[in-house]
């Protein structure tokens, strides 16, 4: 309902994903696809660029509003209460996920499609597309969470957060298919979970499989599980921390 309710967020957020996707459609569709380095066409790697951009702008900003929560004494204020403060934070970023992606997704859409004026895949492709693509928020939240907590110890989350986004562009494949890489990059981003969250999900709509989607679950558990127990272990580690400081 916040989400709903916030709309000039949603407007801005929309214009500046349409001003993305036609700053790559003419930058790509001349380097990129004309040169031949990547197995696109034009018309497949702007919906490959557009489906990365529609979840990376969709993931709410989760780690600013624990910092805040922390240096103001919110946190404080809310342990007491018989209610989970990373259950409550996740579920209030899980509801702006949702209504982000759903309304930034049917600007992508049409828009993309205006653009190019074909769907260059299987249209069956889009519902695993969808699916992954919610999946990937979560992820991206949880992360963003893990990037919150560092507040506890650094008092400011800018700088792993710069960090991530940079990893998260180069690893994840966000203008590009990992496929053009070097091997060794292409190695060590697949033992991240930034294909996850950007490239290969995005790539499933071009490259429908049912192996590539049985690859995407058991990435998508993995790194989830791992998030949450990394989540959980750190979130106590920092309790201590403020309980030794007097809250």
């Amino acid at each position: 309902i916040h989400a709903l309710k916030n709309y000039k967020a949603l407007i801005g957020l929309s214009i500046f994903l349409m001003t993305c996707l036609i700053i790559f459609a003419h930058l790509w569709k001349i380097v990129a696809a004309k040169k031949g380095i990547v197995s696109f066409t034009p018309e497949q790697l702007l919906w490959y660029i557009a489906f990365n951009e529609w979840v990376l702008i969709s993931i709410p900003d989760t780690q600013d509003e624990m910092e805040q929560d922390l240096q103001n004494g919110t946190l404080a204020y809310l342990l007491p209460r018989p209610i989970s403060y990373l259950g409550s934070v996740f579920a209030e970023a899980a509801g702006t996920l949702s209504v982000n992606l759903i309304i930034l997704g049917l600007v992508t859409f049409l828009f993309t499609w205006l653009q190019v004026g074909v769907l260059p895949f299987h249209p069956i492709g889009l519902l695993p597309t969808l699916f992954f693509g919610f999946v990937a928020g979560i992820i991206g939240i949880i992360f963003r969470m893990l990037i919150g907590l560092s507040a506890f110890w650094l008092h400011t989350v800018d700088p792993f957060f710069w960090i991530w986004e940079k990893l998260l562009f180069m690893l994840g494949g966000l203008m590009l298919p990992l496929s053009i890489y070097p091997e060794w990059i292409q190695t060590i981003a697949y033992f991240t979970p930034f294909p996850l969250i950007l490239g290969q999900r995005s790539a499933i709509a071009l490259d429908f499989n049912l192996q590539h989607i049985l690859t995407l679950t058991c990435s998508s558990l993995a790194w989830g599980t791992i998030g949450l127990l990394s989540l959980l272990f750190l979130y106590r580690k920092g309790l201590r921390i403020l309980h030794v400081e007097g809250g």
